[in-house]
């Protein structure tokens, strides 16, 4: 006797499309990659993947929920904004942790990342901002903080800001992509501290406080 397949309900057929959508997403690319693919690889039909999702943009939120990015960011900016004092290194090497064990736990995390930065559609760009700017807008902010009170060297926010981000992307790559050993070796959180203490040096005054 056939055993019967368990019938999903419209809940689990969607989070199902956007697993497969994701899986497709960092194999092939955004662009290559057609609602056909992945309504072929849930074994469903166009039409059905179009209920869940009627545009691109849709099926890109669901992707960005299901990697817990807006989640996290969210915490962070929380924290950001409505706790009278945080320590911002903490908040930083949080922030870099939860980074690289985005890209160690979910390797499609990097690729999704990549693809989007490189194809740069309407969507896709969205997708970008998602992850990219929103940490590079985060630590400006707190790199123009703390140049009003005189900790931090005079200069462009957001051009450190980048250098912050571009110094973890290459973590990132030597970790996950290059696989240094040497970098592979420390923890998370270990690479993160490191990463975060160097940077937040660089940027101190000679004193670190106003002068």
């Amino acid at each position: 006797m056939t055993k019967k397949r368990k019938r999903l309900t419209a809940e689990e057929r969607r989070e199902l499309i956007v697993r497969q959508a994701i899986a497709l997403f960092a194999e092939q690319g955004f662009r290559a990659t057609r609602v056909k693919d992945i309504a072929d690889k849930v074994g469903t039909s166009d039409a059905l993947v179009f209920q869940h999702f009627p545009t691109k943009r849709d099926l890109y939120d669901a992707i960005l929920d299901e990697l817990c990015a807006r989640r996290h960011f969210t915490e962070v900016e929380q924290l950001l904004y409505y706790e009278p004092q945080y320590d911002v290194e903490d908040v930083l090497t949080r922030l870099s942790v939860w980074v690289l064990d985005r890209t160690e736990t979910e390797p499609a995390w990097l690729r999704l990342i990549l693809y989007a930065a490189l194809e740069q559609d309407d969507a896709t760009a969205d997708l970008t901002r998602e992850h990219f700017q929103r940490i590079i807008d985060y630590v400006a902010y707190e790199i123009a903080e703390g140049q009003a009170i005189g900790r931090f060297r005079p200069g462009e926010p957001k051009a450190y800001a980048r250098s912050f981000f571009a110094g973890l992307l290459g973590l990132i790559t030597l970790r996950s992509v290059v696989r240094d050993s040497d970098y592979a070796h420390d923890d998370a959180r270990s690479a993160a501290t490191t990463h975060v203490a160097l940077f937040l040096k660089g940027l101190q005054t000679s004193n670190g406080e106003k002068p």
